[in-house]
């Protein structure tokens, strides 16, 4: 996970890592902001904290965060999305046991909340957002991260062309617009968040999609301003 300057945010990313129900994981938080999160991770049980002393672009704190990382199976986690409690679990059962190592698993759909919007919109299907990507340290050493500030996760996959496993759990995985998104762009639309808030509402209510404790983080994030 790597982080800046986001301590309204990572709170809520260490409480949906901590909620997950598949617990032989560990966390690695690399963290280059102006104002340290140090506080905020320690003492938490498999969260380990990577404070940069100078600015590093995303792609480049992702590989410092794998690096440091001792599983061979490896998840990007982005510091402002939700992940359910049964995120990681989903992930790690659909990796095939046989091409693992050419292979990156993916969400092929998910929801989205928006700044100021009770509404939760519905992605669509077809998608591998840079957020659920899963892969072995294999793959990732045969040519990691670009040491590129925006897309890096785009950018991963068009060099590796891997063979992509899509989970189809749209209610596991919430992208959250809050107006500091580091994704701006999206062909078609004059934004991203244009984009997103053109989609349809899934009919899902945040109360029936987030954990209780996660609750009122969304609902302060959605209520109409």
């Amino acid at each position: 996970m790597a982080t800046q300057d986001r301590l309204e945010f990572l709170p809520q990313a260490l409480r949906c890592f901590l909620a997950q129900t598949y617990t032989q994981s560990e966390l690695i938080v690399v963290d280059d902001g102006r104002r340290s999160a140090r506080h905020l991770c320690a003492d938490l049980p498999r969260v380990r904290y990577i404070r940069l002393t100078t600015p590093a672009n995303v792609g480049t704190k992702l590989n410092i965060g794998v690096e440091a990382a001792r599983g061979e199976l490896l998840q990007k986690l982005d510091d402002d999305d939700y992940y359910h409690p049964d995120f990681l679990r989903l992930a790690v059962a659909h990796h095939p046991r046989r091409v693992a190592r050419r292979t990156v698993v993916a969400w092929c759909c998910f929801l989205i909340c928006l700044r100021g919007d009770p509404r939760l919109r519905f992605s669509g299907h077809g998608w591998k957002p840079g957020g659920s990507l899963s892969f072995h340290r294999e793959l990732w050493l045969r040519r990691p991260f670009r040491d590129i500030p925006l897309s890096e996760d785009s950018w991963f996959l068009r060099d590796h062309q891997p063979r992509i496993v899509r989970v189809c759990a749209g209610d596991h995985y919430m992208v959250v617009r809050h107006g500091r998104n580091t994704w701006h762009e999206m062909w078609g639309a004059p934004s991203a968040d244009e984009y997103f808030r053109q989609l349809p509402a899934c009919g899902r209510t945040l109360g029936t999609v987030v954990t209780p404790d996660s609750l009122p983080f969304y609902q302060a994030l959605t209520r109409p301003v």
